[in-house]
């Protein structure tokens, strides 16, 4: 209930601030992201851990990992064509690795706590987010940073690009959405949300645009216009991730429950398909590749 989910947030917050665990020394049974490689075969792991987990994913074999973190692992990531894999931390350090030789590209110094990081869909290009409200842009061949876009008012929860690789979205604890050109114009917000936004992501025809957030919602929206077209609260907390299956009209949410919902956006206001999934909240939900699987997490 979403009572409870506040008690436990402010339980962790406690916790952490009183220095009664240490993210640097710490291992817990959370896994906060998982993402399979393009090629199908292998699955990464973000979880309270320092060290990036990696398993073969058609064995559940572990297999070398591909580096350490200095704190937590919050999100890790596979660039489209597969030369670049990025991970996150709860320090705030973010490195980007060339995948085939695990050579480090970039590594930021560490700030506050980095939830995400994504790849643009065609160019050596990365953006991330962190608790101090930039998105930062790294050229992956050169392994600086190119610009820095004043996002958020306050922490970025989620980036991604755009379908098309001519702006980016970022996303926030202040419950905005915001599209932003890669030189930092904004050209848009989104505004619905009364709490964090933890994750967007666009449909096959970029016309609609998913969201889900810390206020228990699910939103659809026109990318365009920015309208919204439907709410949501298939979940009885917060939604933790939320995604489109890649070439289909199919999203997928996880939250504060158990279960995956599948929803079919040409039905917005039918009933969700729940898959009884975990037996604990989930906290990330990824399509394989192909779209006609996932991965969930929790």
């Amino acid at each position: 209930m979403p009572g409870q989910v506040a008690i436990a947030d402010v339980y962790w917050e406690i916790v952490l601030a009183l220095g009664w665990i240490s993210p640097a020394g710490y291992i817990g049974p959370h896994i906060w992201a998982v993402s399979a490689s393009p090629d199908g075969e292998r699955l990464a792991v973000g979880s309270m851990n320092q060290e990036v987990l990696l398993f073969d994913l058609a064995t559940g074999e572990p297999l070398p990992s591909p580096g350490r973190e200095r704190e937590w692992v919050m999100e890790v990531l596979w660039s489209p064509d597969a030369r670049w894999f990025a991970s996150t931390s709860f320090s705030g350090q973010v490195t980007l690795r060339e995948d085939a030789t695990g050579r480090v590209v970039y590594q930021s110094a560490g700030r506050d706590v980095a939830y995400t990081v994504a790849f643009h869909p065609t160019r050596p290009l990365a953006a991330w987010g962190a608790y101090d409200g930039l998105v930062r842009l790294v050229d992956l061949q050169t392994g600086r940073e190119t610009n820095q876009i004043p996002a958020q008012e306050e922490g970025v929860l989620y980036v991604t690009f755009t379908p098309d690789g001519e702006g980016l979205v970022a996303s926030g604890e202040d419950g905005t959405i915001r599209r932003f050109t890669l030189d930092g114009q904004r050209v848009a917000e989104y505004v619905g949300h009364s709490s964090g936004v933890t994750a967007v992501s666009f449909s096959t025809d970029a016309r609609s645009m998913i969201s889900g957030g810390d206020d228990a919602t699910v939103r659809v929206w026109d990318t365009e216009s920015g309208a919204l077209k439907s709410t949501r609260t298939p979940h009885p907390g917060w939604i933790n991730f939320s995604t489109f299956l890649p070439g289909r009209d199919t999203f997928l949410t996880v939250g504060t429950d158990d279960d995956v919902f599948v929803w079919d956006l040409g039905d917005l206001e039918g009933e969700p398909r729940r898959l009884e999934a975990h037996s604990d909240w989930l906290m990330c939900v990824r399509p394989l590749p192909g779209g006609d699987r996932f991965v969930s997490a929790g």
